[in-house]
């Protein structure tokens, strides 16, 4: 059959799929549809392979122990801590700071609980459900193309085979452009700054993540050890009890997350060894530039989804040729991101976004304007950097 026919059915497959079986189990089914219609009988030693490697396993573990470090500070009450005193401190300004701290720890539908630290001071400070939603979705949401705790970000640098750094150093920009188009939503808001001790004490709730980052980025650890230390350090401070773990993991191990992460590798180990991806890539390049091509196909992806780990685990296996695998093109991995991050946050499936919107009393459709025009905003500049 034709690699690039195949590859259509199986993507065509999952994306039918998803919505009845989760992403995780129709990536599954469509790596093992993929592999069959690739290698025949044979296909199935190649996912097997990709299931037992030590890379898969780590991965899997790195993941769990980055939502176990996010739920942690929750459970502890470090990060309504922090909230309590920020309000405060900075006021209205709190709905830019909340959500952007809250987003430093991946945890699903993560947003939700930033807005319910917000909610008591949407009246207080009188901003509309409108503009409450946009902010907590929007700012919870500028670490997510290349901060380390973000499944998205460890499964996206183990299927271009290269390390964090050099998957962080390209996808960087994407943030700032998130960061600075987002102030484009902050017009009016009031501006408080009245510093105290509380405040100071307050931010000492972040020692975990300045632990993970001096640990993985100035010592450049392993981010599994640097993870494995924060999570004891919390525990130590705390003087948590194995009860206490045990309610955390109740909500760390997320079945459907491990599934996920194991069927992206698979999908990967089929593509890679089939070299798929560099026939579809110039399959499409025949009709579009591959930018343009590269661009699309990410977008549409990440839209149709509504989930941050689909463009990683989904698109960017198929545009490896277009990125690099070993030894990538930053700018090209850049566009890549960017399409997928944008498809995402413009999804009316994502769920921080319906969730966000439902609890601050507010409607999709009477945001999604603004949305629009932040995101073209963000997706302008990359462009712009992208052609310089």
């Amino acid at each position: 059959m034709d690699q690039s026919l195949a590859l259509f059915a199986s993507i065509a497959l999952v994306l039918v799929l998803i919505r009845k079986l989760g992403i995780g189990i129709s990536l599954f089914i469509g790596s093992a549809v993929l592999s069959y219609l690739l290698f025949g009988y044979n296909g199935f030693e190649v996912l097997l392979q990709a299931l037992i490697n030590i890379q898969t396993l780590k991965i899997v573990t790195m993941v769990i122990l980055a939502f176990t470090l996010g739920y942690s500070m929750e459970y502890f009450g470090m990060l309504n801590e922090l909230a309590e005193e920020l309000s405060q401190a900075i006021g209205a300004l709190s709905f830019i700071l909340i959500p952007l701290l809250i987003g430093l720890l991946p945890m699903p539908g993560g947003a939700l609980i930033s807005a319910v630290m917000l909610g008591p001071l949407m009246k207080k400070y009188t901003l509309t459900p409108e503009r409450a939603t946009l902010l907590n979705y929007w700012f919870r949401h500028v670490w997510v193309t290349f901060w380390p705790l973000y499944p998205s970000v460890i499964i996206g640098a183990a299927v271009l085979n290269v390390d964090y750094f050099t998957f962080a150093a390209a996808t960087l920009p994407i943030s700032i452009f998130a960061m600075i188009s987002g102030l484009m939503l902050t017009r009016g808001i009031e501006r408080k700054f009245q510093i105290s001790r509380n405040t100071l004490k307050a931010l000492t709730n972040l020692y975990p993540i300045i632990i993970l980052l001096f640990l993985s980025v100035i010592l450049k650890l392993d981010l599994l050890i640097s993870l494995l230390v924060a999570i004891f350090a919390v525990a130590i401070h705390r003087r948590a009890k194995l009860k206490d773990f045990e309610k955390i993991l109740k909500r760390t191990i997320d079945r459907k997350i491990i599934v996920l992460v194991f069927a992206v590798m698979c999908y990967k180990s089929v593509i890679q060894s089939s070299g798929v991806a560099e026939s579809i890539l110039t399959d499409i390049s025949l009709e579009f530039p591959a930018p343009v091509a590269a661009f699309i196909l990410t977008l549409i992806v990440g839209f149709a989804t509504g989930i941050e780990m689909s463009y990683s685990s989904i698109a960017l296996p198929l545009l490896t040729g277009f990125t690099g695998v070993g030894t990538i093109d930053p700018k090209n991995l850049m566009l890549v991101i960017a399409a997928g991050y944008l498809g995402v946050m413009l999804s009316p499936l994502h769920l921080c976004y319906v969730l966000t919107a439902e609890y601050f009393g507010t409607e999709i459709g009477r945001t999604y304007r603004q949305l629009v025009l932040v995101a073209v905003a963000v997706a302008v500049l990359v462009w712009l950097l992208y052609l310089i």
